[in-house]
């Protein structure tokens, strides 16, 4: 009998040391939430304005991005503009270089010689009298 009173006398010592040692330990845990807690509200009075901000902002983003969309659509109108008058000089330049400008050297040569042997024949005639 004296070893089963000495064992229930230490088992409640060991509850006993137990729970004094959990009192600590539940008063920091209560602490530890009531700051959590007033954490969380502060958080929650200081995002709820940045947070509406932030809205306001993407709001404004989203009417920039329709505005530089419509934009880029009537500017897409005038770079098609461009892009085909460049198309057309091109295009001209070709015709240029192919047609004109063998026809052009062509008849820059002839009047060249038609100038030379006129001044020739001149000069000749000049020569005789």
């Amino acid at each position: 009998m004296f070893s089963t009173g000495l064992a229930l006398w230490s088992l409640v010592v060991l509850f006993l040391l137990l729970v004094c040692g959990m009192i600590p330990t539940f008063v920091q845990i209560r602490r530890t939430a009531r700051q959590a807690e007033e954490f969380l509200k502060i958080v929650q009075l200081e995002l709820r304005p940045a947070l509406i901000d932030l809205k306001e902002v993407i709001r404004n983003l989203n009417r920039a991005s329709e505005q530089v969309t419509g934009g880029m659509e009537k500017v897409s109108g005038t770079l098609d503009a461009i892009q085909e008058a460049g198309q057309t000089v091109r295009s001209a330049n070709r015709l240029i270089q192919q047609v004109v400008v063998p026809k052009l050297i062509t008849s820059a040569a002839v009047m060249t010689g038609v100038r030379v042997g006129l001044r020739t024949l001149v000069a000749r005639l000049i020569g005789r009298r």
